[in-house]
């Protein structure tokens, strides 16, 4: 007996996602068939069906509908899994045969960008790490927010694992070594961390991409740091597989630029979770954290995990922080403005991936209207910090409009809807939505 035409389709895509659960697009419908129906029939509480396939036995087979994917995607993540979207990628009505189907992302831990599945106050982040006799390498990335840190400035591996206890990632890449046994730093590592890890295939064309993406920043990195963050790029670019215009900069750091904390210290302080729960509430971090926007909370996550220890940098924040506790204009009118900003980073990062709706700019707009009025309360701050800030401040004003001119107020969320573009801004539009109408 042969596979239906459709299910050869399917083996065919699933081969490119083995490690994979794969939604397969059909009409309305994601589907799940064979070891991927039995997995997500377990861990969603789904009905395990049949279909046919060719085979002597019908093939296992279950289904959710696609419009509600993504609350089903973050109970497959939080468990661990990696999910492949296969989409129709051609008008079935003018297919000759099979549907068109092609896998338009995938959604592992560490390469979520969707706002619901992520925590506001902490960082996403997606690692990889490069072990070598006495030298190491890691580079982390947080797709969600643009953020692209690499570093070499160790020389043990102990060191390493205190570095990945400061970001806590939720995915880990290990660049495979012939000469170490893989399987013991696994296992190492998961005793320690709660994560998913890959083993990964360096090839030297991911150093020629990073060089051609990143350039200056590129150049001024060595040859491990090259390999884990090409190895780290080529990653997010073969799970987003889509545009990444965020991330346009990698931040080489240096460890003795700030305090080092090792794991037992990081975890015996308190930090950012308590010691017996794991709960944020009852942390250093959950005293502090009075901020208003979830940019500011994840800032001052940085800076409890990063003490500075540079003197003249210690004292320049310290300044910036007197005057605002000093001068309570400022403060109060800082934090009036800032009360109505929305995610900016994870929004912008959404919209470089694609995955923003019409809604999305519409609360990157609203966020923009404020800027002007950031810029002037900093306008009258002396201190170099926040004259700093002022100098640099960009308010946007023509992403603003171009905004302001083309979208409307309420949009729909679905882009195949409509319902999106102002009357009177693009004249072919307005054509096509009159012959509609009328």
């Amino acid at each position: 007996m042969a596979l239906t035409p459709m299910m050869q389709q399917y083996f065919e895509i699933k081969e490119q996602c083995k490690d994979c659960i794969l939604f397969f697009r059909l009409g309305d419908f994601y589907e799940m068939f064979f070891e991927d129906a039995d997995i997500a029939s377990r861990e969603l509480e789904l009905v395990l069906t049949g279909r046919d396939c060719g085979l002597e036995k019908r093939a296992p087979m279950c289904g959710i509908p696609y419009h509600a994917a993504e609350g089903y995607i973050a109970r497959l993540i939080e468990k661990g899994y990696k999910v492949a979207i296969c989409e129709q990628v051609e008008d079935p009505a003018l297919a000759k045969g099979i549907v068109k189907r092609e896998i338009i992302r995938i959604v592992t831990p560490g390469t979520l960008i969707d706002s619901a599945m992520l925590d506001e106050k902490r960082n996403n982040y997606l690692g990889c790490l490069f072990i070598e006799n006495n030298r190491f390498a890691l580079s982390v990335c947080d797709i969600s927010t643009g953020m692209f840190l690499t570093t070499s400035s160790f020389d043990k591996f102990s060191r390493s694992l205190d570095e990945l206890s400061k970001y806590s990632p939720s995915e880990l890449l290990i660049i495979k070594n012939e000469y170490i046994d893989n399987n013991k730093i696994i296992k190492i590592i998961n005793e320690r961390f709660q994560l998913l890890i890959d083993i990964v295939e360096y090839n030297n064309a991911y150093n020629e991409n990073i060089l051609s993406v990143f350039k200056n920043d590129a150049v001024n990195l060595n040859d491990i740091e090259l390999k884990t963050s090409g190895c780290l790029y080529n990653y997010i670019v073969e799970t987003q597989k889509n545009s990444l215009g965020h991330i346009v900069k990698i931040n080489k750091y240096e460890i003795k630029n700030y305090m080092v904390l090792d794991y037992t210290a990081r975890k015996n302080l308190e930090l950012t979770e308590t010691l017996r729960s794991k709960q944020r509430k009852g942390s250093l971090l959950w005293i502090l954290d009075q901020t208003l926007t979830s940019i500011g909370s994840r800032m001052l996550r940085k800076w409890v995990e990063e003490p500075l220890i540079n003197q003249e940098e210690i004292c320049n924040r310290l300044e910036a922080v007197e005057e605002l506790m000093d001068n309570v204009y400022v403060s109060s009118d800082l934090r009036e403005f800032l009360r109505n900003v929305y995610d900016m980073e994870r929004l912008i990062g959404r919209i470089s991936c694609g995955a923003a709706n019409a809604r999305d700019l519409v609360y990157l707009k609203e966020s923009f209207r404020y800027l002007p009025d950031i810029k002037s309360v900093l306008s009258n701050c002396r201190s170099r910090l926040l004259n700093e800030m002022y100098i640099n401040f960009d308010i946007l004003e023509d992403i603003f409009t171009l905004i302001d001119v083309s979208i409307l107020d309420s949009p729909s969320i679905q882009l195949k809807e409509g319902g999106i573009i102002k009357l009177g801004y693009n004249e072919d539009v307005d054509k096509l939505r009159e012959a509609m109408t009328n």
